[in-house]
């Protein structure tokens, strides 16, 4: 009796088994669809006459549009224990926008024979959803001029109009004072995608219009590999309410006001004489004509480890410990200017600031402007010396904040732009003599603009473009007050007899 319950319950177990625990999706073909093709799953262990669950989700890229997400289910039919296919109508392409790239997983799933759970596998699947080639090209034909994409414009390209039915996209022409050619992109290249988007044809280079940056993969013919360029623009122009920032600028004025201990600034008296001065303009022309014309030194290591040179250089002729301070600053400056443009290139930083670069790179980040004051700070703690390695140390720290914080130059290999770093890196040499921070002081910034550049690595701060533009123009009006009114407090006040 005993051995004829577990024969049955050995039977009644078997019956209620199924082979779907040996499900498995290796691969999801063909990477590019139209409507009336046919999604093909590849995989092993699928059961004849039972209908698939079929679910596809991830993050949609459309062509000047924002990132969103996709949870969609799709109706397929099992081919063989192998091979799932899904017929892709024109409904799903309508409904994705009709061109749009998903990058997610593709679940498939069948309930078990006991009815009560569901047996599924997930594949990572990256899919370009096109729309129909002859409508496309009957919509085409109908525009007399066919305009080039704002997008492309913008960062100085020209792109092919050759539509070849694969990934990538030829570049015709660069501008050589567009944001490609800074980036190094050059005519022949390759574009391959864009803010997560493959691109197909010339119509798809549209940047999302609501990020500061776009991420471009660029391939180019005997090099390996897809090379990714982040390229930053112009934010979105955003409706804002007047009184919401009137509210912010004087949010900054009192925190300029009633926080010495972070924007306060003193005036000192100019200590370099008139030789020293000459001397120092002479190696700034000296280094900006170096920056500018050696490429193999625009990179932010490079000069890190020549002011690391001379700041050892200064410490050990002054026997102060001035060098080693203004070193220590100028570092965490520098760094806190790479986590904001990601990149360690100076030509890369100098094309993040763009042409506005108190709207965008000073007053957009106020990790910038923190780190701005921290930077000065640590070099006036060495241009007040007059021996010779403070001359070089400060012509060199002043040339590398002028790229780092002011923009750099407009023109690159030209005198133009020779005399305009020049200029630049003499004003901040000029700022760093005349105005002077306590140490506390730009040891606060310094910490505060480098916490503000790694969170930023997480939180886009910099859609509150308008607010800290605000807040920052309060801080500096607010800063300049204190600067000033002081002094004119001191020639009004009666004379003691």
């Amino acid at each position: 009796m005993r051995a004829a319950v577990i024969f049955v319950m050995l039977l009644s177990a078997c019956s209620g088994y199924d082979d779907l625990a040996l499900l498995e999706v290796d691969t999801i073909e063909p990477p590019a669809i139209e409507p009336g093709g046919t999604l093909r799953v590849h995989g092993s262990g699928f059961p004849l006459g039972r209908s698939p669950d079929i679910m596809l989700r991830g993050s949609v890229y459309r062509p000047g549009m924002r990132a969103s997400t996709l949870s969609a289910r799709l109706a397929g039919e099992v081919r063989s224990e192998s091979l799932i296919e899904i017929p892709v109508g024109d409904e799903l392409i309508d409904a994705l926008g009709g061109r749009a790239t998903v990058d997610g997983e593709l679940r498939v799933g069948f309930r078990a024979a006991d009815d009560h759970r569901d047996v599924f596998s997930a594949e990572r699947v990256r899919v370009d959803f096109l729309p129909d080639t002859s409508a496309q090209l009957r919509a085409d034909s109908v525009r007399e001029e066919q305009s080039e994409p704002a997008g492309a414009q913008s960062f100085g390209l020209e792109l092919s109009r050759e539509e070849l039915g694969t990934v990538g996209v030829r570049v015709v022409a660069v501008d050589p004072g567009g944001f490609a050619a800074i980036q190094g992109v050059k005519a022949e290249d390759t574009l391959v995608g864009l803010d997560g988007m493959s691109l197909y044809t010339w119509r798809d280079f549209a940047p999302d219009p609501t990020k500061n940056e776009s991420t471009v993969l660029v391939a180019r013919d005997g090099l390996r590999g897809v090379h990714a360029l982040r390229w930053p623009r112009e934010a979105t122009e955003r409706s804002v309410d007047p009184i919401a920032l009137g509210l912010f600028v004087l949010l900054g004025l009192m925190l300029g006001w009633v926080s010495p201990a972070t924007l306060c600034l003193r005036t000192r008296p100019w200590k370099a004489s008139l030789p020293v001065w000459l001397t120092r303009s002479s190696f700034v022309l000296i280094f900006a004509t170096i920056l500018l014309c050696v490429a193999a030194v625009q990179w932010t290591t490079m000069w890190i480890l020549g002011l690391g040179t001379l700041a050892a250089l200064v410490t050990l002729a002054s026997g102060h410990r001035a060098g080693a301070t203004s070193f220590a600053f100028a570092v965490i400056a520098t760094l806190t200017v790479m986590l904001l443009a990601r990149t360690a290139s100076i030509s890369t930083i100098v094309a993040a600031q763009s042409p506005p670069v108190l709207r965008w790179y000073l007053f957009q980040s106020p990790a910038s402007l923190l780190a701005f004051g921290a930077y000065l700070y640590g070099l006036g703690a060495v241009s007040s010396r007059a021996p010779l390695s403070s001359s070089l140390y400060s012509a060199a720290a002043a040339v590398l904040g002028a790229a780092l914080f002011l923009g750099g130059w407009p023109l690159a290999d030209s005198v133009v732009g020779v005399a305009a770093l020049v200029g630049k890196a003499a004003a901040i040499m000029l700022a760093a003599q005349v105005f002077d921070m306590s140490r506390k002081a730009a040891t606060t910034c310094s910490a505060l603009g480098l916490g503000l550049a790694a969170v930023g690595l997480l939180v886009d701060l910099d859609a509150l473009f308008p607010q800290w533009s605000a807040l920052a123009v309060g801080c500096v009006c607010a800063v300049a007050a204190r600067a000033l009114v002081p002094p004119l407090r001191r020639e009004s006040a009666p004379a003691m007899v």
